[in-house]
């Protein structure tokens, strides 16, 4: 459905769920059907036209409510004259009240948005949970990679800095929620579940808590959202790599340790002079050069690794740097016969009885840095591929964001 029906069914929606606006609606109709028929009966519409008359009701009490007043049909009976005395001093009132709960529904909504107190009912978003100082970075490359994505900030900046933040984004998908992000009713306004993905980033936009409490608050956030909606990806930010085994139990699906690099490029940049600069480059991604992510797909399935590779280059320009394999999980139904004897109904009991997930389907996978060229690519692989050209076999966020 194209953007501009859907926002005008949008704006129906809010009005509708407006009890006010809906109740001087409603008194509006029923003015105007009321005139209809009064003028319908009244003045013989229905013996002279029959129901052809009562068109030309409606059209007198529409013109008369609007106080546009053609004069082309008039009322002729006592009754129909008393009554649009009525209608005349009463329509005016009504529409001006409902002109003006259209203004103050809009303010309203303007005014809570600019608080983040609205309530977020988009899909397919991301949630950006938290502030930092590489915040900003963050969004600028999410919107490079994502095109057209919704970005939901939810975090306890003041207003004068969310205000400036949504300027200078202002041109893409960017909406906020103010609130602590490991509270299920925050999370809930942020529309946690018709998300696609999460990012916890070590907070510091809230006034309450020190940045101390930091990687405590992210496996809250993670353990919040995994148990409001099991499905959204969640990437997460630590301090201290010692918590990283806590966010993980907790469901997080990246988890990235600030710092963690910084000690391989300070080593590599002492050994082999430029080095460590040129590592920095790719991490930030600078000079153009991106990282992309491409599904091995019929396209590449049963090819070498070298083979592809030189594709791509010749292609894209692109250099392949890694393969992501996707490792199977084991089910509970390979480890049982087929004929499932008493033995195995028993097994299958107790692992039901236990209440635990021993054997859980979440996606496990296999990173291979620099493969060999006589590698075989298989299927459920991902190529890892830097290039300043975006290759087109690279799906759009919305439907690759339960991968990694």
């Amino acid at each position: 459905m194209p953007s501009f029906f859907r926002k005008i069914f949008r704006s129906y929606g809010i009005f509708v769920r407006e009890s006010r606006f809906l109740k001087i609606s409603l008194l509006i109709f029923a003015l105007i059907w009321s005139g209809a028929l009064i003028i319908f009966f009244a003045d013989g519409y229905y013996r002279s036209k029959g129901w052809a008359g009562l068109v030309d009701s409606l059209y007198w009490a529409m013109v008369t409510v609007s106080t546009v007043g053609y004069g082309d049909i008039v009322p002729s009976s006592y009754i129909s004259r008393i009554f649009t005395i009525i209608f005349i001093l009463s329509g005016p009132i009504l529409l001006s009240l409902i002109t003006a709960n259209i203004a103050s529904i809009f303010v309203e909504r303007k005014l809570k948005e600019g608080e983040g107190l609205e309530e977020i009912r988009d899909r397919n978003h991301v949630l950006l949970c938290g502030w930092n100082e590489n915040a900003e970075r963050i969004l600028e490359g999410m919107f490079e990679k994502m095109e057209r994505g919704l970005v939901v900030l939810i975090n306890e900046l003041e207003r004068d800095e969310v205000q400036s933040i949504l300027f200078h984004f202002k041109e893409f998908g960017l909406k906020f929620v103010r609130g602590d992000f490991i509270k299920a009713d925050v999370l809930l306004r942020a529309n946690v579940k018709g998300a696609k993905a999460a990012v916890i980033l070590s907070d510091k936009s809230s006034p309450r808590y020190s940045i101390d409490k930091a990687d405590e608050r992210t496996v809250f956030a993670v353990m919040a959202i995994k148990s409001l909606n099991s499905k959204v990806r969640t990437c997460a930010e630590l301090i201290n790599p010692e918590n990283r085994e806590h966010l993980l139990r907790a469901g997080a699906d990246e988890v990235i340790v600030r710092g963690e690099t910084t000690g391989s490029m300070i080593a590599n940049a002492v050994a082999f002079a430029g080095l460590g600069e040129m590592m920095r480059m790719l991490v930030n991604e600078e000079e153009g050069i991106r990282f992309w992510k491409i599904p091995v797909g019929s396209r590449y399935r049963g090819k070498s690794v070298g083979e592809v590779s030189r594709q791509l280059r010749g292609k894209y320009g692109a250099l392949l740097i890694g393969i992501i394999q996707q490792v199977e999980y084991i089910r509970l139904e390979d480890i049982l016969s087929e004929d499932m004897t008493a033995v195995d109904l028993f097994i299958k009991r107790k692992f039901e009885e236990s209440g635990k997930d021993f054997f859980s389907e979440k996606k496990r996978f296999k990173y291979i840095i620099n493969p060999s060229d006589d590698l075989i690519l298989e299927k459920n692989s991902f190529l890892v591929v830097i290039s300043h050209k975006r290759p087109t076999e690279v799906k759009i966020m919305d439907k690759i964001a339960i991968n990694p």
